[in-house]
């Protein structure tokens, strides 16, 4: 929940709002989240992500209720905690590596020796319409919340499932999480059964809750790319292992899905791993899915063939493929993010360093083509994981997941700068900000000052729990650290003014 008087405390003394925007990158083996500031790439916090799921199977009495917990089991008339896996019943490196305790290693799945109940946070995203910003810890199975304005914690919530990807709709206050595999009762991933669930939760300053619609399952396991469109209406998923993708219709609940591999024309629950779609991101009535490929194996035949990397362009009104362009063997695209400024798609090269083809690749779209404007690959990259795009279009941050590092690159491809965070840190996803902190007085963060952003003040004053964090810092219009009748006596006058 947030400290509300925390906010107007800091606020009066003016200790805790940045003078720019800031860079969030999530530091794997440490279970934390970096904050630094993104002009000078200086570290400004960081954020620790533990948290603990406390059902306890043996106070539940029937069988129904217990096999509903991801980390129990129905066993001898009474429910226990499921028993843990091995990492040698893990036969994917990428499941390996999600897995607590794993470790992708000589071509085989290994327990790490080192590892000490791992949370490893995963995938970041921020709401800047009201102040938030959300994590996935993947490996313990939590979405957390916190506050953009002092990164202060708010709430986690347990979905299993190991959760990967969000997206977010900030006008509903609901984020969604793909979650690609289910979890024991020690919180270990079960290799022997993928997930098929993208969970649906509403967020407040109160935290995190169920929604009305709780969970979409889809026809496909191991969902994993996740985006929604502008208006907050549909959610878009690639399956890791089927290569289908899939359109859920949040207003009708209708989910259709289709084959992205139509040499291959698998059906929904055949596990291929051809394609390997990564990450969906839409734009417009486009859908972008980044396809990590790689080695693939012929069931057939028996023959291993390579296949390119590749980034596929969707029509999500109909559901059809629009242009694909391959990006090179060993490649392995990973995250996407879309320019603000030009039909351009940003992709991540994953690579292989024995190849050395990890980078960043530039994607025009324009008159639905997609057209490379250039790849810059280096020999020090080493795979190479989340991208985001600075406000302006002109940078683009790069985080490295074996290097260590944050690169950043200008939108012509030219290598700018890095800052290093640690040869074992494994940087995960990566988030920009884009807006930062509201105008004071525009309660609703619309950059107009009118009779609504009254209203809200009024809201505020009667109701100050249910004020978000950027609601609450733009309320305080005469910076004194109190919102009252003052602040919205000023408000008025300035409405007036204007």
């Amino acid at each position: 929940m947030i400290d509300i008087k925390k906010i107007l405390i800091l606020t009066l003394f003016g200790l805790i709002f940045p003078t720019s925007k800031q860079v969030y990158a999530t530091i794997q083996m440490l279970d934390q989240v970096m904050i630094l500031d993104v002009e000078t790439l200086q570290i400004e916090d960081s954020v620790n992500t533990e948290f603990n799921q406390e059902t306890q199977c043996s106070n539940i009495s029937n069988e129904v209720d217990c096999i509903s917990y991801d980390n129990c089991d129905w066993m001898m008339n009474m429910c226990m905690e499921s028993t843990t896996n091995s990492c040698m019943d893990y036969t994917m490196e990428m499941s390996c590596n999600m897995a607590s305790g794993c470790e992708w290693m000589m071509d085989m799945c290994m327990e790490n020796m080192s590892d000490n109940a791992m949370n490893t946070p995963h995938f970041i995203v921020l709401d800047e319409l009201n102040g938030y910003w959300f994590v996935t810890t993947i490996a313990s199975g939590f979405i957390a919340q916190y506050s953009l304005i002092d990164n202060a914690f708010i709430d986690s919530y347990f979905v299993g499932d190991a959760p990967a990807l969000l997206a977010i709709d900030p006008n509903n206050k609901i984020i969604y999480c793909s979650r690609m595999m289910p979890m024991n009762g020690m919180n270990d991933m079960m290799p022997t059964s993928e997930s098929n669930i993208i969970q649906s939760l509403n967020y407040s300053p109160m935290g995190l809750s169920q929604t009305l619609n709780q969970e979409y399952i889809i026809d496909s396991p191991a969902p994993h790319g996740l985006a929604i469109n502008d208006d907050g209406t549909e959610i878009y998923t690639a399956s890791n292992t089927a290569d289908w993708i899939y359109k859920i219709n949040i207003l009708t609940n209708e989910i259709s899905g289709v084959v992205m591999d139509q040499a291959i024309n698998n059906t929904p629950d055949l596990t291929t791993q051809r394609l390997k779609p990564i990450q969906c991101m839409s734009s417009g009535n486009r859908l972008f899915v980044s396809c990590s490929a790689g080695t693939w194996m012929d069931p057939f035949n028996g023959q291993s063939t390579i296949i390119e990397g590749k980034l596929q362009m969707w029509n999500s009104d109909l559901m059809v493929l629009v242009d694909s362009i391959d990006l090179g063997e060993h490649s392995s695209p990973w995250h996407i993010v879309k320019s603000p400024i030009d039909e351009i798609v940003y992709v991540v090269l994953g690579g292989d360093n024995l190849f050395e083809t990890e980078g960043l690749a530039s994607i025009s779209y324009e008159n639905d083509e997609l057209s490379i404007n250039w790849i810059t690959n280096n020999a020090s990259f080493d795979t190479l994981h989340g991208v985001d795009v600075s406000s302006d279009g002109q940078k683009i941050y790069v985080s490295g997941r074996g290097d260590g590092n944050i690169h950043i690159f200008d939108n012509s491809g030219n290598y700018i700068d890095n800052i290093f965070l640690g040869q074992m840190s494994m940087l995960g996803g990566i988030a920009v900000e884009k807006k930062g902190l509201p105008l004071l007085g525009d309660v609703n963060n619309d950059f107009n000052f009118n009779i609504l952003d009254i209203i809200g003040l009024v809201d505020i004053v009667l109701n100050p729990m249910m004020g978000h964090p950027y609601q609450m810092y733009a309320s305080d219009y005469n910076q004194n650290g109190l919102i009252n009748i003052f602040d919205i006596i000023l408000l008025i006058e300035s409405v007036l003014s204007n």
